[in-house]
C-alpha cells in the first residue's frame, strides 16, 4: 500500500504541474485582443496586463550545475534568488536571477537533511525551505543558510505532497487511504499542521474506491491551495465542470466564495499524449516502474483552475487552464472582489509552460520541453503591476 500511495503522490504532483502549463499555445504575441483558440474552440478572454519572458537560467550542455533533468518546481526567494527542484537529479539548486549557480538544498539519501524523493517545496518567510519527501516519510527544514534543521515524522501514510507556510505551522496536501473488509478508498485530504505530525484542523477530505485501473479517479481528490498574509487559506477544486473558489479563516471557516460560469475546454489528442508521456518520463526520474501510467486514465477536459497564488500585495492569481497559454484572473484576498485578466505571451518556441506566482516574483518552466529543460524569469511589461 505505501508504494501505491507514493506511486499516486507522484501522479497528483505531476498533475499540479501539467494543469500549470499552457498547451499547443496560439500566438499571443500580437495586440492582446481577445483571439480564437484553435484548440479548445474557447475565444482569449480581454487581458488587462500582459507578463513576458525576459531571461531563462538552463544549458543544454556545460555546467553540470545549470544542465537540469526534471525540473518539477521553480520559485523565487526573498533575496532575489531563484530556488529550482529537480526530481531527476534530487536536489534543489539556488541561482541568481542571471543564470549563476550559487548553492544547493538537500541531496538525495535517507539520512539528516536528504530526500529519496523530490517532487515540490515550499519557502518560509525567512527565506528556509520546507521539502516534503513522501518515499522517506518525512518533512525536511533547512534555514536560510540552506543548512537542515529538523525533520518532522510519523505520517501515516505520507507526508503532505503540497505545503504552505503559516504562521506557526503549514497548511498540506496529504494522501490518504481507508481499508475496510469489503473496499478500499484513496484520496486526498487539506489539513493544517503546527508542532508535530498530527493535523490540528481539517478543512476538506476527498475519498474515492480505489481502481487500480483507474487511478485518475485519486487525482481528482486534489484541491488547489495556496495562504495569505492574513491567515486565510484559498481552495479551488481539481475540476473540469465547475469554477469555484473559497477562502477559509484558519478555523476553517467560509469567508467568501467565488463560483463563475465557463464552458467547458476539450484537449486536443496531442495534448493528452504529451501529458502521457510527461508521466512516463516522470515516473521513470523516480524509479516508479513508467508502464503505470498506462493506467492513468488522461481528463479529456481541461481543468477549469490549475493554481492559485497570492502574491505581494495580497492578490490571490488563479490560473484559468481552459486557454492554450497561462491566463490568471486576479481576486482581492480580503473581499474576492475580481480585480483584473493577467496573461504570458507565448509563442511556438515557449510552449507548456507551467508558471508559478509568489510574493517574490514569477518563473515558469515547461514540464516536457522539445529541448533542455529551463526555467524562465518572467515579468509584467508594466513594472506598477508589483509595485
Amino acid at each position: 500500500m505505501t508504494k501505491l500511495l507514493l506511486i499516486i503522490s507522484v501522479l497528483a504532483v505531476l498533475g499540479l504541474v501539467a494543469c500549470g502549463s499552457g498547451t499547443d499555445p496560439a500566438d499571443t504575441a500580437g495586440d492582446g485582443d481577445a483571439q480564437q483558440n484553435g484548440a479548445t474552440g474557447i475565444s482569449m478572454p480581454e487581458i488587462d496586463y500582459w507578463l513576458e519572458i525576459t531571461d531563462s537560467i538552463g544549458v543544454e550542455l556545460g555546467d553540470s550545475n545549470l544542465v537540469f533533468g526534471q525540473i518539477v518546481g521553480a520559485q523565487f526567494l526573498p533575496d532575489g534568488n531563484v530556488a529550482i527542484a529537480d526530481m531527476m537529479k534530487s536536489v534543489i539548486g539556488v541561482f541568481s536571477t542571471e543564470g549563476e549557480f550559487l548553492s544547493s538544498v538537500g541531496r538525495k539519501g535517507s539520512g539528516p537533511g536528504e530526500y529519496l524523493m523530490l517532487s515540490t517545496f515550499a519557502i518560509t518567510e525567512d527565506g528556509g525551505f520546507m521539502v516534503p519527501d513522501a518515499m522517506g516519510g518525512k518533512l525536511n527544514f533547512y534555514d536560510s543558510e540552506y543548512n537542515f534543521t529538523e525533520a518532522m515524522t510519523g505520517f501515516f501514510p505520507t507526508p503532505p505532497i503540497m505545503i504552505s507556510p503559516v504562521h506557526d505551522g503549514f497548511v498540506g496536501l496529504k494522501p490518504e487511504f481507508e481499508q475496510t473488509e469489503d473496499e478500499m478508498q484513496i484520496g486526498m485530504g487539506l489539513y493544517l499542521w503546527t508542532d508535530s505530525s498530527a493535523h490540528d484542523i481539517e478543512y476538506t477530505r476527498n475519498m474515492v474506491l480505489f481502481d487500480m485501473n483507474d487511478l485518475t479517479s485519486s487525482v481528482k481528490t486534489m484541491v488547489f491551495f495556496d495562504t495569505d498574509q492574513n491567515s486565510h487559506i484559498f481552495t479551488a477544486p481539481y475540476s473540469t465542470e465547475d469554477y469555484v473558489i473559497t477562502a477559509l479563516s484558519m478555523d476553517g471557516e467560509e469567508v467568501w466564495q467565488i463560483i463563475e460560469d465557463y464552458p467547458r475546454a476539450k484537449k486536443s489528442d496531442a495534448e493528452i499524449e504529451e501529458e502521457r508521456e510527461l508521466l512516463r518520463s516522470s515516473m521513470a526520474a523516480t524509479g516508479t516502474p513508467p508502464e503505470m501510467a498506462d493506467h492513468f486514465q488522461i481528463e479529456e477536459y481541461k481543468v477549469f483552475i490549475g493554481g492559485l497564488a497570492v502574491d505581494n500585495n495580497n492578490r490571490l492569481w488563479a490560473l484559468s487552464t481552459i486557454y492554450d497559454s497561462p491566463v490568471f484572473r486576479v481576486y482581492d484576498c480580503a473581499t474576492g472582489d475580481y480585480l483584473f485578466t493577467a496573461a504570458l505571451r507565448t509563442d511556438e518556441t515557449h510552449e507548456n509552460i507551467s508558471v508559478t506566482v509568489n510574493k517574490y516574483g514569477i518563473t515558469g518552466f515547461e514540464a516536457n520541453s522539445e529541448d533542455w529543460p529551463r526555467v524562465y524569469i518572467i515579468t509584467p511589461e508594466d513594472p506598477a503591476l508589483f509595485q
